[in-house]
């Protein structure tokens, strides 16, 4: 292209040159009146010659500048990030097909980038942790949707100190000693403004590395603790109480044995009693362990959906007739009510749970009083209900009678041979197969324990 310009000028320069040879020798022949003349068409045709040069060059330039134009039109599409499209507003000469290329790969890079942005976003806002940047001021950078919830950030809260919306002197002192020491540090505090929510900082030093052009400083990963801490607390009260509870009978079985050891009991109805004693305290220390096994097992299944059937008029009256001798030595009337109805759980579970609860109501009544086990459908569920006429449930005692190795009455628990786990071990099997448990009591008229279970059609008898 640059060879055919330069020929073509020093062609246009030859010719012209030759021209004005030709032209002077013929303005050496014309008089005064010729000259007049021709100086005349010259001066039109001049005019003419320079209309038809600025009409020349205004189509060349808009050769050159529309595709310019359609260039910086796909500038301003890509930086507002929409993209090419199909393709490029007007087609653009051969000579611009490697700007074309470039311009299609840096579609294809920004694309890319922009969908692995939207994806860490997605993930970030998905959290349930919260997540916050810092720059090296300790001023906010992002921060995920957790953990604008967790402390009210506004969507717009870049350069703004983290401690003026979390107001508190350890989260400063932390981020303090991560400044300078450049290590990582977990801190654990309560909530500055919801009372009895547990919160635990992960703050992590950041190097070399920025968001939008700033350098980040900090990483902070913050978690909602308050359902651990719970959970760790029931699991050291569970803990102390477990090691109280089988204290009691080893030192009453040690205090027996010693006895008999020593030779302080000589006849053989002293001995014999020891001996009675120490079988009671070995069965209840037996019954306790049992539970807590219980337990533990009901705390370590997941069960989604149980496929097993039983008979729930079946599984009560079988354990009606079990409890019938203990029932009959309290002077208790023991009863089961209702027609033939199915529940989604083990036959063994079943009977497990009506016997925790018919067994409380016979333990905890009064000589002539009764035990009724009534079983009915409600919509989707079976409903169980166990009602007694005995000593009742204080109404403070009512919200704690299903946790473990609470008792109302001590002595009296203690007494009857309760370990303090039966109305947890109900609840645990209740909620495990997809149901719930619920109490009314009244102190000297009797309580009722109502518990539905998911219900189940059962196979028609052979008779």
């Amino acid at each position: 292209m640059k060879k055919r310009v330069f020929w073509a000028l020093i062609l246009m320069a030859g010719g012209a040159l030759v021209l004005f040879g030709s032209l002077a020798a013929v303005f050496m022949r014309l008089n005064s009146w010729q000259l007049v003349l021709l100086v005349i068409f010259l001066v039109l045709s001049g005019g003419v010659s320079t209309q038809a040069a600025q009409a020349i060059a205004s189509r060349t330039a808009s050769k050159l500048s529309d595709p310019l134009r359609t260039v910086e039109r796909a500038v301003h599409r890509l930086s507002a990030g929409e993209g090419l499209g199909e393709g490029w507003d007007e087609p653009l000469p051969p000579e611009y097909d490697s700007l074309v290329r470039a311009f299609e790969k840096l579609q294809t890079k920004i694309g890319v980038l922009t969908a692995d942005r939207d994806k860490v976003s997605l993930i970030l806002d998905c959290m349930d942790e919260g997540v916050v940047l810092l720059d090296e001021r300790a001023e906010i950078l992002v921060s995920n949707r957790a953990a604008r919830k967790l402390f009210h950030l506004p969507d717009d809260d870049e350069n703004v100190e983290l401690t003026a919306y979390i107001r508190s002197r350890r989260l400063k002192e932390a981020l303090a000693e991560l400044q300078r020491s450049r290590k990582s540090v977990v801190l654990d505090m309560e909530h500055p403004r919801r009372k009895g929510r547990s919160l635990r900082f992960f703050l992590t030093p950041v190097a070399r590395q920025e968001y939008e052009g700033q350098p980040v400083g900090t990483s902070i990963l913050i978690s909602d603790v308050t359902e651990l801490r719970r959970a760790e607390g029931i699991r050291s009260e569970f803990t102390a109480n477990v090691s109280h509870e089988l204290k009691t009978p080893l030192t009453s079985i040690k205090g027996f044995t010693d006895i008999l050891s020593s030779g302080m009991t000589v006849s053989p109805e002293d001995q014999q009693r020891f001996l009675t004693m120490i079988s009671v305290e070995v069965d209840r220390l037996i019954d306790l362990i049992n539970d807590i096994l219980k337990i533990s097992e009901l705390e370590s299944v997941a069960i989604a959906q149980c496929e097993e059937r039983s008979d729930v008029q079946a599984a009560a009256s079988e354990v009606a007739a079990f409890l019938a001798p203990v029932a009959e030595k309290a002077r208790v009337t023991l009863s089961v009510e209702g027609g033939r109805e199915g529940a989604l759980i083990p036959y063994g579970r079943l009977k497990e749970l009506l016997l925790n609860l018919m067994e409380n109501g016979v333990k905890y009544n009064e000589p002539g009083g009764s035990v009724t086990a009534s079983v009915g459908a409600e919509e989707e569920f079976v409903k169980i209900t166990v009602s007694d006429t005995g000593i009742g449930i204080p109404e403070e005692s009512r919200s704690r009678v299903f946790e473990r190795f609470y008792r109302v009455e001590k002595g009296r628990a203690r007494k009857n041979g309760g370990t303090g786990l039966g109305l947890a071990i109900v609840k645990h099997i209740a909620v495990l197969y997809g149901g719930r448990v619920t109490l009314e009591s009244e102190p000297g008229k009797g309580s009722i324990f109502t518990v539905w279970l998911p219900r189940a059609e059962l196979e028609a008898d052979a008779s």
